[in-house]
């Protein structure tokens, strides 16, 4: 075997093989590391100044879309999870204080917590806020049902995380849960109503039978059946079934156990408002038979029905208690036929004042702002909201249900004492650059209808800029000033750490809940 030379032929005494005369001296290798490592800092300065930020979400004043500190517990008896929020009435919002009691929101099962035996606690999500949009403004500032970042007006070194519902110069109110701008509803984007629905029962997960004390059904049957006749079937378990080819109605409704109202289990479930606005879901296996599924809702006055017959017509029809008792029809179409094998996916949703029909996702049937329009004086001198009736009826057809979901929509508060600002009867007006912050958390967010004036910073701040210009606007207590947004909340990169043995003490990601902010 040859020997590697030690050295190449006719390169021995060349000089430039010397290696170290060409190395730079250690002061000045030192310097070009400092100063790549402070160009690092610069452009990460930078990037964090006027493209993204992190930030972590404290409390629970957006709660589900965003949670702060908070522990999760699965019902014993449906096997709903659901997450929970620290006691409400804690004097330090840095550690997890344990609730007396807590509540399931598929089941309404009350759970006394053992102070003795506490949870495994999650903290914060942990979100990215991009700063850019808002920075170039145009098409890409803020816009209505945003979720913003923004420094917050009393205390400015603190950032608080909201959606934002009122824009400059506009008028804003809250009506029995609903937003008004300038005394038109404000319909929430596609977007945010997808995080803005909270479960009110869900049929895929009933009490499980070896439960001690076992729940009534969530959906009873109402009239006189004849049990030698066949009918709806399965209430209490995951599927309903009808199975009846006589042309007899038969009708089923939501249990006044099951009434639709705002409660929260993240706040352990203490608000009883009820809520008009609500989604009804379903996949329906049909089976056989020529006849009809009606689905009805009733809120306040005003009673709503839609009809599916087996060959694919539908129909919207609308009857109110003020006028003749006849149903009065506001859409019809021909959609898709009953499919034998194949599940069609309906959603029923009264959201908004506005009412409608989707099958496998499309908007087949939907009222018109002329037909169903909110009445604002009565919605002004409304004291207490009626409940609100959920209703399913069936002839000559057989079909289970599946999947059968009630959520309800998000319900703006206006607590007595608390609200001073945009509830009913006193709108609250907007002026340039003023934006108007609630949480969807709102029975538990401190937000722009109750932030009281005081010497704050930013007020004093204000009032200088006034004092050397006139023509420079006031603070005024409620709002958020343009130049105290920080950004659009755009993704939860790192969920609350999931407890993966009884301490809490060995913890991972939660990959699972990672998302972005809707």
């Amino acid at each position: 075997m040859s020997e590697i030379p030690s050295s190449t032929p006719g390169f021995e005494d060349d000089p430039h093989t010397e290696v170290d005369e060409f190395e730079l001296p250690r002061a000045l290798r030192v310097i070009d590391t400092m100063q790549t490592v402070l160009i690092a800092l610069i452009l990460a300065f930078v990037f964090r100044a006027f493209l993204v930020e992190q930030f972590i979400i404290p409390t629970g004043s957006m709660a589900d879309a965003l949670l702060g500190m908070h522990s999760t517990q699965v019902c014993p008896r449906c096997g709903w999870e659901y997450d929970y929020g620290p006691s409400l009435s804690a004097p330090d919002s840095t550690q997890f204080h344990m609730p007396a009691r807590i509540t399931c929101p598929n089941c309404g099962l009350e759970l006394t917590l053992d102070p003795n035996k506490p949870p495994p606690t999650r903290s914060g999500d942990r979100i990215v806020v991009q700063k850019w949009p808002y920075a170039i403004g145009g098409f890409l500032g803020p816009k209505r049902w945003d979720v913003v970042v923004f420094r917050d007006p009393v205390h400015p070194w603190q950032n608080y995380v909201k959606r934002l519902i009122g824009l400059p110069g506009e008028r804003v109110e809250i009506l029995d849960g609903d937003v008004y701008i300038d005394d038109v509803i404000a319909r929430k984007t596609p977007a945010a109503q997808s995080v803005l629905w909270f479960v009110v029962h869900d049929q895929g997960y009933v009490p499980a039978p070896e439960f001690q004390v076992p729940a009534a059904p969530a959906w009873i049957t109402l009239g006189d059946l004849d049990g030698a006749q066949p009918g709806w079937t399965g209430l209490g378990s995951r599927v309903i079934h009808y199975d009846a080819l006589d042309e007899r109605p038969r009708t089923i409704a939501l249990g006044h156990g099951y009434h639709i109202r705002d409660i929260s289990a993240y706040n352990h479930g203490e608000y009883t408002t009820n809520v008009g606005d609500v989604r009804l879901a379903s996949e329906l296996w049909w089976r056989g038979g020529e006849g009809w599924l009606a689905w009805e809702l009733t809120r306040a006055d005003v009673r709503f029905r839609i009809t599916l017959h087996a060959d694919g017509a539908a129909q919207l029809m609308m009857t109110r208690d003020d006028q003749p008792p006849e149903w009065r029809v506001l859409d019809e179409r021909h959609g898709p036929a009953f499919r034998a094998g194949q599940p069609m996916c309906l959603e029923f949703t009264h959201v908004d004042y506005r009412v409608y029909l989707a099958v496998d996702g499309d908007v087949i049937l939907t009222t018109r702002d002329e037909d169903y329009a909110p009445n604002m004086e009565r919605l002004r001198n409304q004291v207490v909201a009626a409940p609100t009736d959920l209703r399913l009826t069936a002839s000559s057809v057989a079909f289970d249900l599946a999947s059968l979901r009630v959520d309800r929509d998000v319900y703006y508060t206006e607590r007595v004492g608390d609200s001073r600002r945009a509830h009913a009867g006193h709108p609250f007006e907007l002026g340039p650059d003023e934006y108007f912050m609630l949480g969807d958390n709102s029975a538990h967010s401190h937000d722009g209808r109750e932030w009281r004036a005081g010497d704050s910073f930013v007020e004093c701040h204000y009032r200088r800029l006034h004092e050397s210009d006139p023509r420079q606007p006031l603070y005024r207590p409620g709002t958020v000033r343009g130049d105290l947004i920080v950004g659009r909340a755009s993704f939860v990169y790192l969920p609350g750490l999931l407890p993966i043995e009884s301490t809490g003490r060995l913890r991972v990601p939660d990959v699972g809940r990672t998302r972005f902010v809707r």
